[in-house]
């Protein structure tokens, strides 16, 4: 009796870090990537100042302020004041 307490107790103390991981998001923002679309885009807008390069740009900001990530308050301006006519 006292192995089949001892055996449910560890497999109790195996299953918290399983359960508990399963409330992580499945599919976590990735705010490196983000930053690098963002770099990726202006690089090519300022290249290339085409309506379609500002709206992939502004696209890419937006994506990042959407986010979850801490410096998105800091592009807000930029895509505030970018207009793409």
């Amino acid at each position: 009796m006292k192995k089949i307490l001892l055996v449910l107790v560890a497999a109790a103390f195996l299953a918290v870090p399983v359960i508990f991981s399963s409330c992580d998001k499945d599919n976590p923002v990735d705010c490196t990537k983000m930053l690098d679309d963002i770099s990726d885009a202006s690089t090519a807008y300022w290249g290339d100042p085409s309506t379609a390069n500002c709206n992939d740009y502004k696209d890419a900001l937006k994506d990042y302020l959407d986010s979850d990530c801490t410096l998105a308050s800091i592009y807000q301006s930029t895509y505030d004041n970018l207009s793409c006519n």
